[in-house]
Parts: structure tokens; C-alpha cells; sequence
């Protein structure tokens, strides 16, 4: 277990770098040969992170001075969320970190095992203190907690809960292969239980290894979020249509559009890397477009002047909606970001546009609930435009949404929606 938890720790002390866990994992892992517990590494970091809030608390009240190696401290985050969520004996979880500590700092091993005992010592008593503290009891930086709770007067304890919970496994049936109906049948004969959602979409009740899910190699599902698979009926497309994905990476959005109308569709990401995760799940759904890897920007040389009927806008954001898939934004956003973000959205908007016809509509889309990325970047862009007409967003009946806020429940996540029509 105790490099389980180092390398548990690696990525934490990655991530508190400024790194995102996607890429921290990969470093972490690139010149590891046979280890075997990468998934436990991976649940053990993520638990570590959704309960970051307490064992922060927790080391302020263990630790007098601070702790100057961040490496060490990240293990004893590691540590302290498994002694107090997971079913591991005690004597296991402090003499795993101890030697954990020791392959990073042989003089370090007695310092975690005094924090850890101290720790169990005083465990009831401290675990009372971290539930009168926001940032402890929510397990949210207090920016975050302050922002949501301002924004969403009513809903704000509901949202961070969530934010907290697992994810559903949301799939969506491509039904260019198969039927909605008959895909059911397949998933009730391999015993795997399901709730339907809307249209093609599915929550399978107990997640599972997406390789084992029944028709998955051959292109019959694609895991997606209820919330993100409302984009391709939010976009109003029509057969024969020419399509625009502005940044289209990993490419959930565009072959949910590809699935459901006959279109030319044109995918732009600038990110090469991503460019082949687009390719990949095109291939695997036995899917079409033309995919280049350039950016969307105020020069657009690929572009060939022709403008296109609809395009799907889905900025680059802080990713506040789908906190509970991407534990680590928590911890990795600053307050800062957020007018960051709103710039490039601003801009991406401005650099969109021109490529769209007359009466065509653009959907811009954020997977944030803060208003800075979404309803204050569209006034601006509104605002110093009279060719643009902002249409009413008409959700599905059971999304649970304020206006065009879609807010973070138990079938789907955050994810803001405007369309846009050009006059």
C-alpha cells in the first residue's frame, strides 16, 4: 500500500503545483514499470482530494509549524483521508505512510507517524471542529464556497454536495448502430441494471469499466453526461446542414450530432493530442468529419470563407459543473481564473461569429455554474452587437435548471446553454 500512497501523494503535490490530474498521473506514472495498483492509486487520490477540506483543517490543528516539504505534506493528506474513510486497519494506514514518508525523505518517517498517532488520538474531538468550518465541512477552498453561495441563494448546500458525490455512469446509445429499445434488450441479457433518461440517454446503476460495457469496442454507446448530451437537440440541427465544433475535443458533443441528423460537420481543435481522442471516438462510433487541428482565432486561415448553419461553441472554462469528475479543479482553480476564462470565452465568441450565415445559430456552452463564464460573457458579447438575437432555452422536462443555468443534480451536471441567432 505505501507506494500506492506516494505516488497518491505525487499527484497531489503535482496538482497543488498547478497541474491537472490527467497530466499529473501520466508524469507520475511515465517512468513506472510494473505496478500494479494504479487503480487503487487513482481511487486513494481522489478521495484525498473530494476530502481535502478536512485534512487541511486537520494539519492546521496537528501541525504548528508549516510543513515546508509540500510532497510530505500531500502523503499526510493521503493518509488522513484514508484513517478517516476507509476500512483499513489503523496500524496498517500509519505503518504504510511511515514507510511511504521514508522512500521520500528518510528523516521524515517518525514526523508522519507522530501527526497520523496524534491524529487518532484526538480523532473524535477533531472531527467534531472540521463540521463548524466551511471550508472543512464542505471541502471547497472558501473562494469557491463564498462564490456559490452568493450565486445560488437557494441552492448553494445542495451544489456543493453534489459537487462532492460520485458521478453517475451516463451513457448515450448511438443509434446510427442500434436502437434505443434494442440496446436495452442487450444491456437486461447481460444482467446490468438501468435508468432511462431522455432520448438515447442511460444511467447505468452500478459503474463499471467502460470495456465492459456491452457494445462498447463496437461504436454502440458513448459515456456522456445527460447535461452534455443536451447540446446536439439544443443546436436545432437539420439534415444537410454544414456544422462547425469550434473546439471540439474529445468529441462527445459532435457525434451526438452526428448520430442524430445527416450534416457536414467540421471539428476544429487546436490541441494535436486531442485531435486524436476526436479521430479515436469517431472511428470507434463509425462516424464522419472532417477534423483539423488548428485554433479558433481572429485570423482563421484554415477557414474557406464558407459560412456555416450552426456552430457548437463549447469554451474552454473552470469546469465548476463537473467538479465531481474532476475532483482536482477544486484545489487547482484560483478566484483569478475565472475573469481569464471569461477573456478567452469573450474572444472566442468574437472569433466565431463572423463564421456563421444569417439566421444560423451559435450554442455556447460551459461546463461552469459561475456567472462570470456564462450570463456575464453573453451580455458582453451581446451588448456591442446588433446582429445578434438571444433565443429562449427550452430545457427537457426532469433538468433541473435556472433559466440557462442547468444546476448540478443526481442525473446530470452543471453545464450553462445560450443560443445565439444571427439577424
Amino acid at each position: 500500500m505505501h507506494d500506492s500512497q506516494r505516488y497518491a501523494a505525487m499527484i497531489i503535490d503535482k496538482i497543488l503545483g498547478g497541474t491537472n490530474f490527467d497530466v499529473a498521473f501520466e508524469n507520475v506514472f511515465t517512468n513506472v514499470k510494473e505496478f500494479q495498483h494504479k487503480s487503487q492509486t487513482k481511487a486513494i487520490t481522489f478521495g484525498a482530494l473530494r476530502y481535502m477540506g478536512q485534512s487541511k483543517y486537520l494539519i492546521e490543528c496537528l501541525v504548528r509549524n508549516k510543513i515546508e516539504n509540500r510532497l510530505i505534506e500531500s502523503l499526510i493528506h493521503v493518509a488522513l483521508f484514508q484513517l478517516s474513510h476507509e476500512s483499513h486497519s489503523d496500524f496498517t494506514i500509519v505503518d504504510q505512510a511511515v514507510k511511504a514518508a521514508k522512500k521520500i525523505d528518510l528523516r521524515k518517517g517518525n514526523f508522519v507517524n507522530a501527526v497520523l498517532r496524534n491524529f487518532l488520538r484526538k480523532k473524535d474531538t477533531l472531527t467534531k471542529g472540521f463540521l463548524d468550518q466551511e471550508e472543512s465541512h464542505f471541502n471547497y477552498p472558501i473562494w469557491w464556497i463564498q462564490k456559490v453561495k452568493k450565486q445560488y441563494k437557494s441552492d448553494w448546500v445542495d451544489i456543493l454536495n453534489i459537487g462532492n458525490d460520485h458521478p453517475p455512469m451516463t451513457i448515450r446509445v448511438n443509434k446510427q448502430q442500434i436502437s434505443v429499445k434494442d440496446y436495452k434488450k442487450l444491456l437486461v441479457e447481460n444482467d446490468i441494471s438501468f435508468t432511462p433518461l431522455i432520448n438515447e440517454g442511460l444511467i447505468l446503476n452500478n459503474a463499471s469499466n467502460v470495456k465492459e460495457i456491452p457494445g462498447f469496442d463496437n461504436g454502440l454507446l458513448f459515456v456522456q453526461d445527460l447535461g452534455a448530451q443536451l447540446a446536439s437537440l439544443l443546436l436545432d440541427v437539420k439534415n444537410n446542414q454544414s456544422v462547425l465544433d469550434a473546439c471540439a475535443a474529445p468529441g462527445g458533443k459532435l457525434t451526438s450530432i452526428l448520430e442524430n441528423a445527416n450534416v457536414h460537420l467540421t471539428a476544429l481543435e487546436k490541441n494535436t493530442y486531442r485531435v486524436s481522442k476526436i479521430i479515436d471516438n469517431l472511428k470507434r462510433l463509425n462516424l464522419e468529419a472532417t477534423v483539423i487541428a488548428k485554433p479558433l482565432d481572429n485570423k482563421n486561415e484554415w477557414w474557406n470563407k464558407k459560412q456555416f448553419d450552426r456552430i457548437l461553441l463549447d469554451v474552454p472554462c473552470s469546469a465548476s459543473g463537473i467538479v465531481r469528475r474532476h475532483i482536482d479543479m477544486k484545489w487547482l482553480r484560483r478566484p483569478n481564473d475565472l475573469e481569464k476564462f471569461a477573456n478567452i470565452q469573450l474572444d472566442l465568441l468574437n472569433n466565431a461569429w463572423p463564421l456563421l450565415k444569417q439566421q444560423g445559430k451559435l450554442l455556447y456552452v460551459t461546463c461552469s455554474i459561475f456567472k462570470e463564464e456564462n450570463e456575464e460573457v453573453i451580455s458582453k458579447f451581446c451588448d456591442n452587437r446588433l446582429d445578434v438575437k438571444r433565443e429562449k432555452v427550452k430545457f427537457p422536462k426532469n433538468i433541473c435548471h435556472i433559466k440557462n443555468q442547468l444546476v448540478p443534480s443526481k442525473n446530470h451536471d452543471g453545464l450553462y446553454y445560450e443560443i445565439l441567432e444571427k439577424k
